[in-house]
């Protein structure tokens, strides 16, 4: 009857440590492991980056978007652009319009990234 009473011990203490070591492996808040469901894209209002055509100039961008109001062009390089807007059209009704300008090659929101920190809000 020791015997049995034994094997029951020792199966119990190995389903504890499967179970223990198992729960260590991953915390929470552990951005190497956290999923990617969990990271947020949002843009900022009113700003798209706007590629153009190699050896273009702004003019298409003036053209096409001048009427949202334009704030500022700013060029970043390498035929993009940094485009406010005062009155933000969305990014669907921008594309809409890219589609119809073959000076302009892509337009896309102005994303924000950022980092969280370990222990941080999530």
């Amino acid at each position: 009857m020791r015997i049995g009473i034994g094997r029951i011990i020792a199966l119990a203490l190995s389903l504890a440590g499967a179970v223990a070591g198992s729960a260590c492996g991953v915390t929470p808040g552990d951005p190497l492991t956290a999923p990617a469901t969990r990271v947020r894209q949002t843009r900022v209002p009113g700003e798209y980056l706007v590629t153009l055509a190699a050896g273009g100039s702004v003019k298409p961008i003036t053209d096409l978007y001048g009427q949202f109001g334009i704030k500022r062009i700013q060029d970043l390089g390498r035929n993009i652009f940094l485009v406010t807007l005062t009155k933000d059209p969305g990014p669907g009704r921008m594309e809409q319009l890219r589609g119809e300008n073959a000076h302009i090659q892509a337009v896309q929101p102005n994303y924000v990234y950022g980092t969280r920190r370990p222990g941080g809000p999530q």
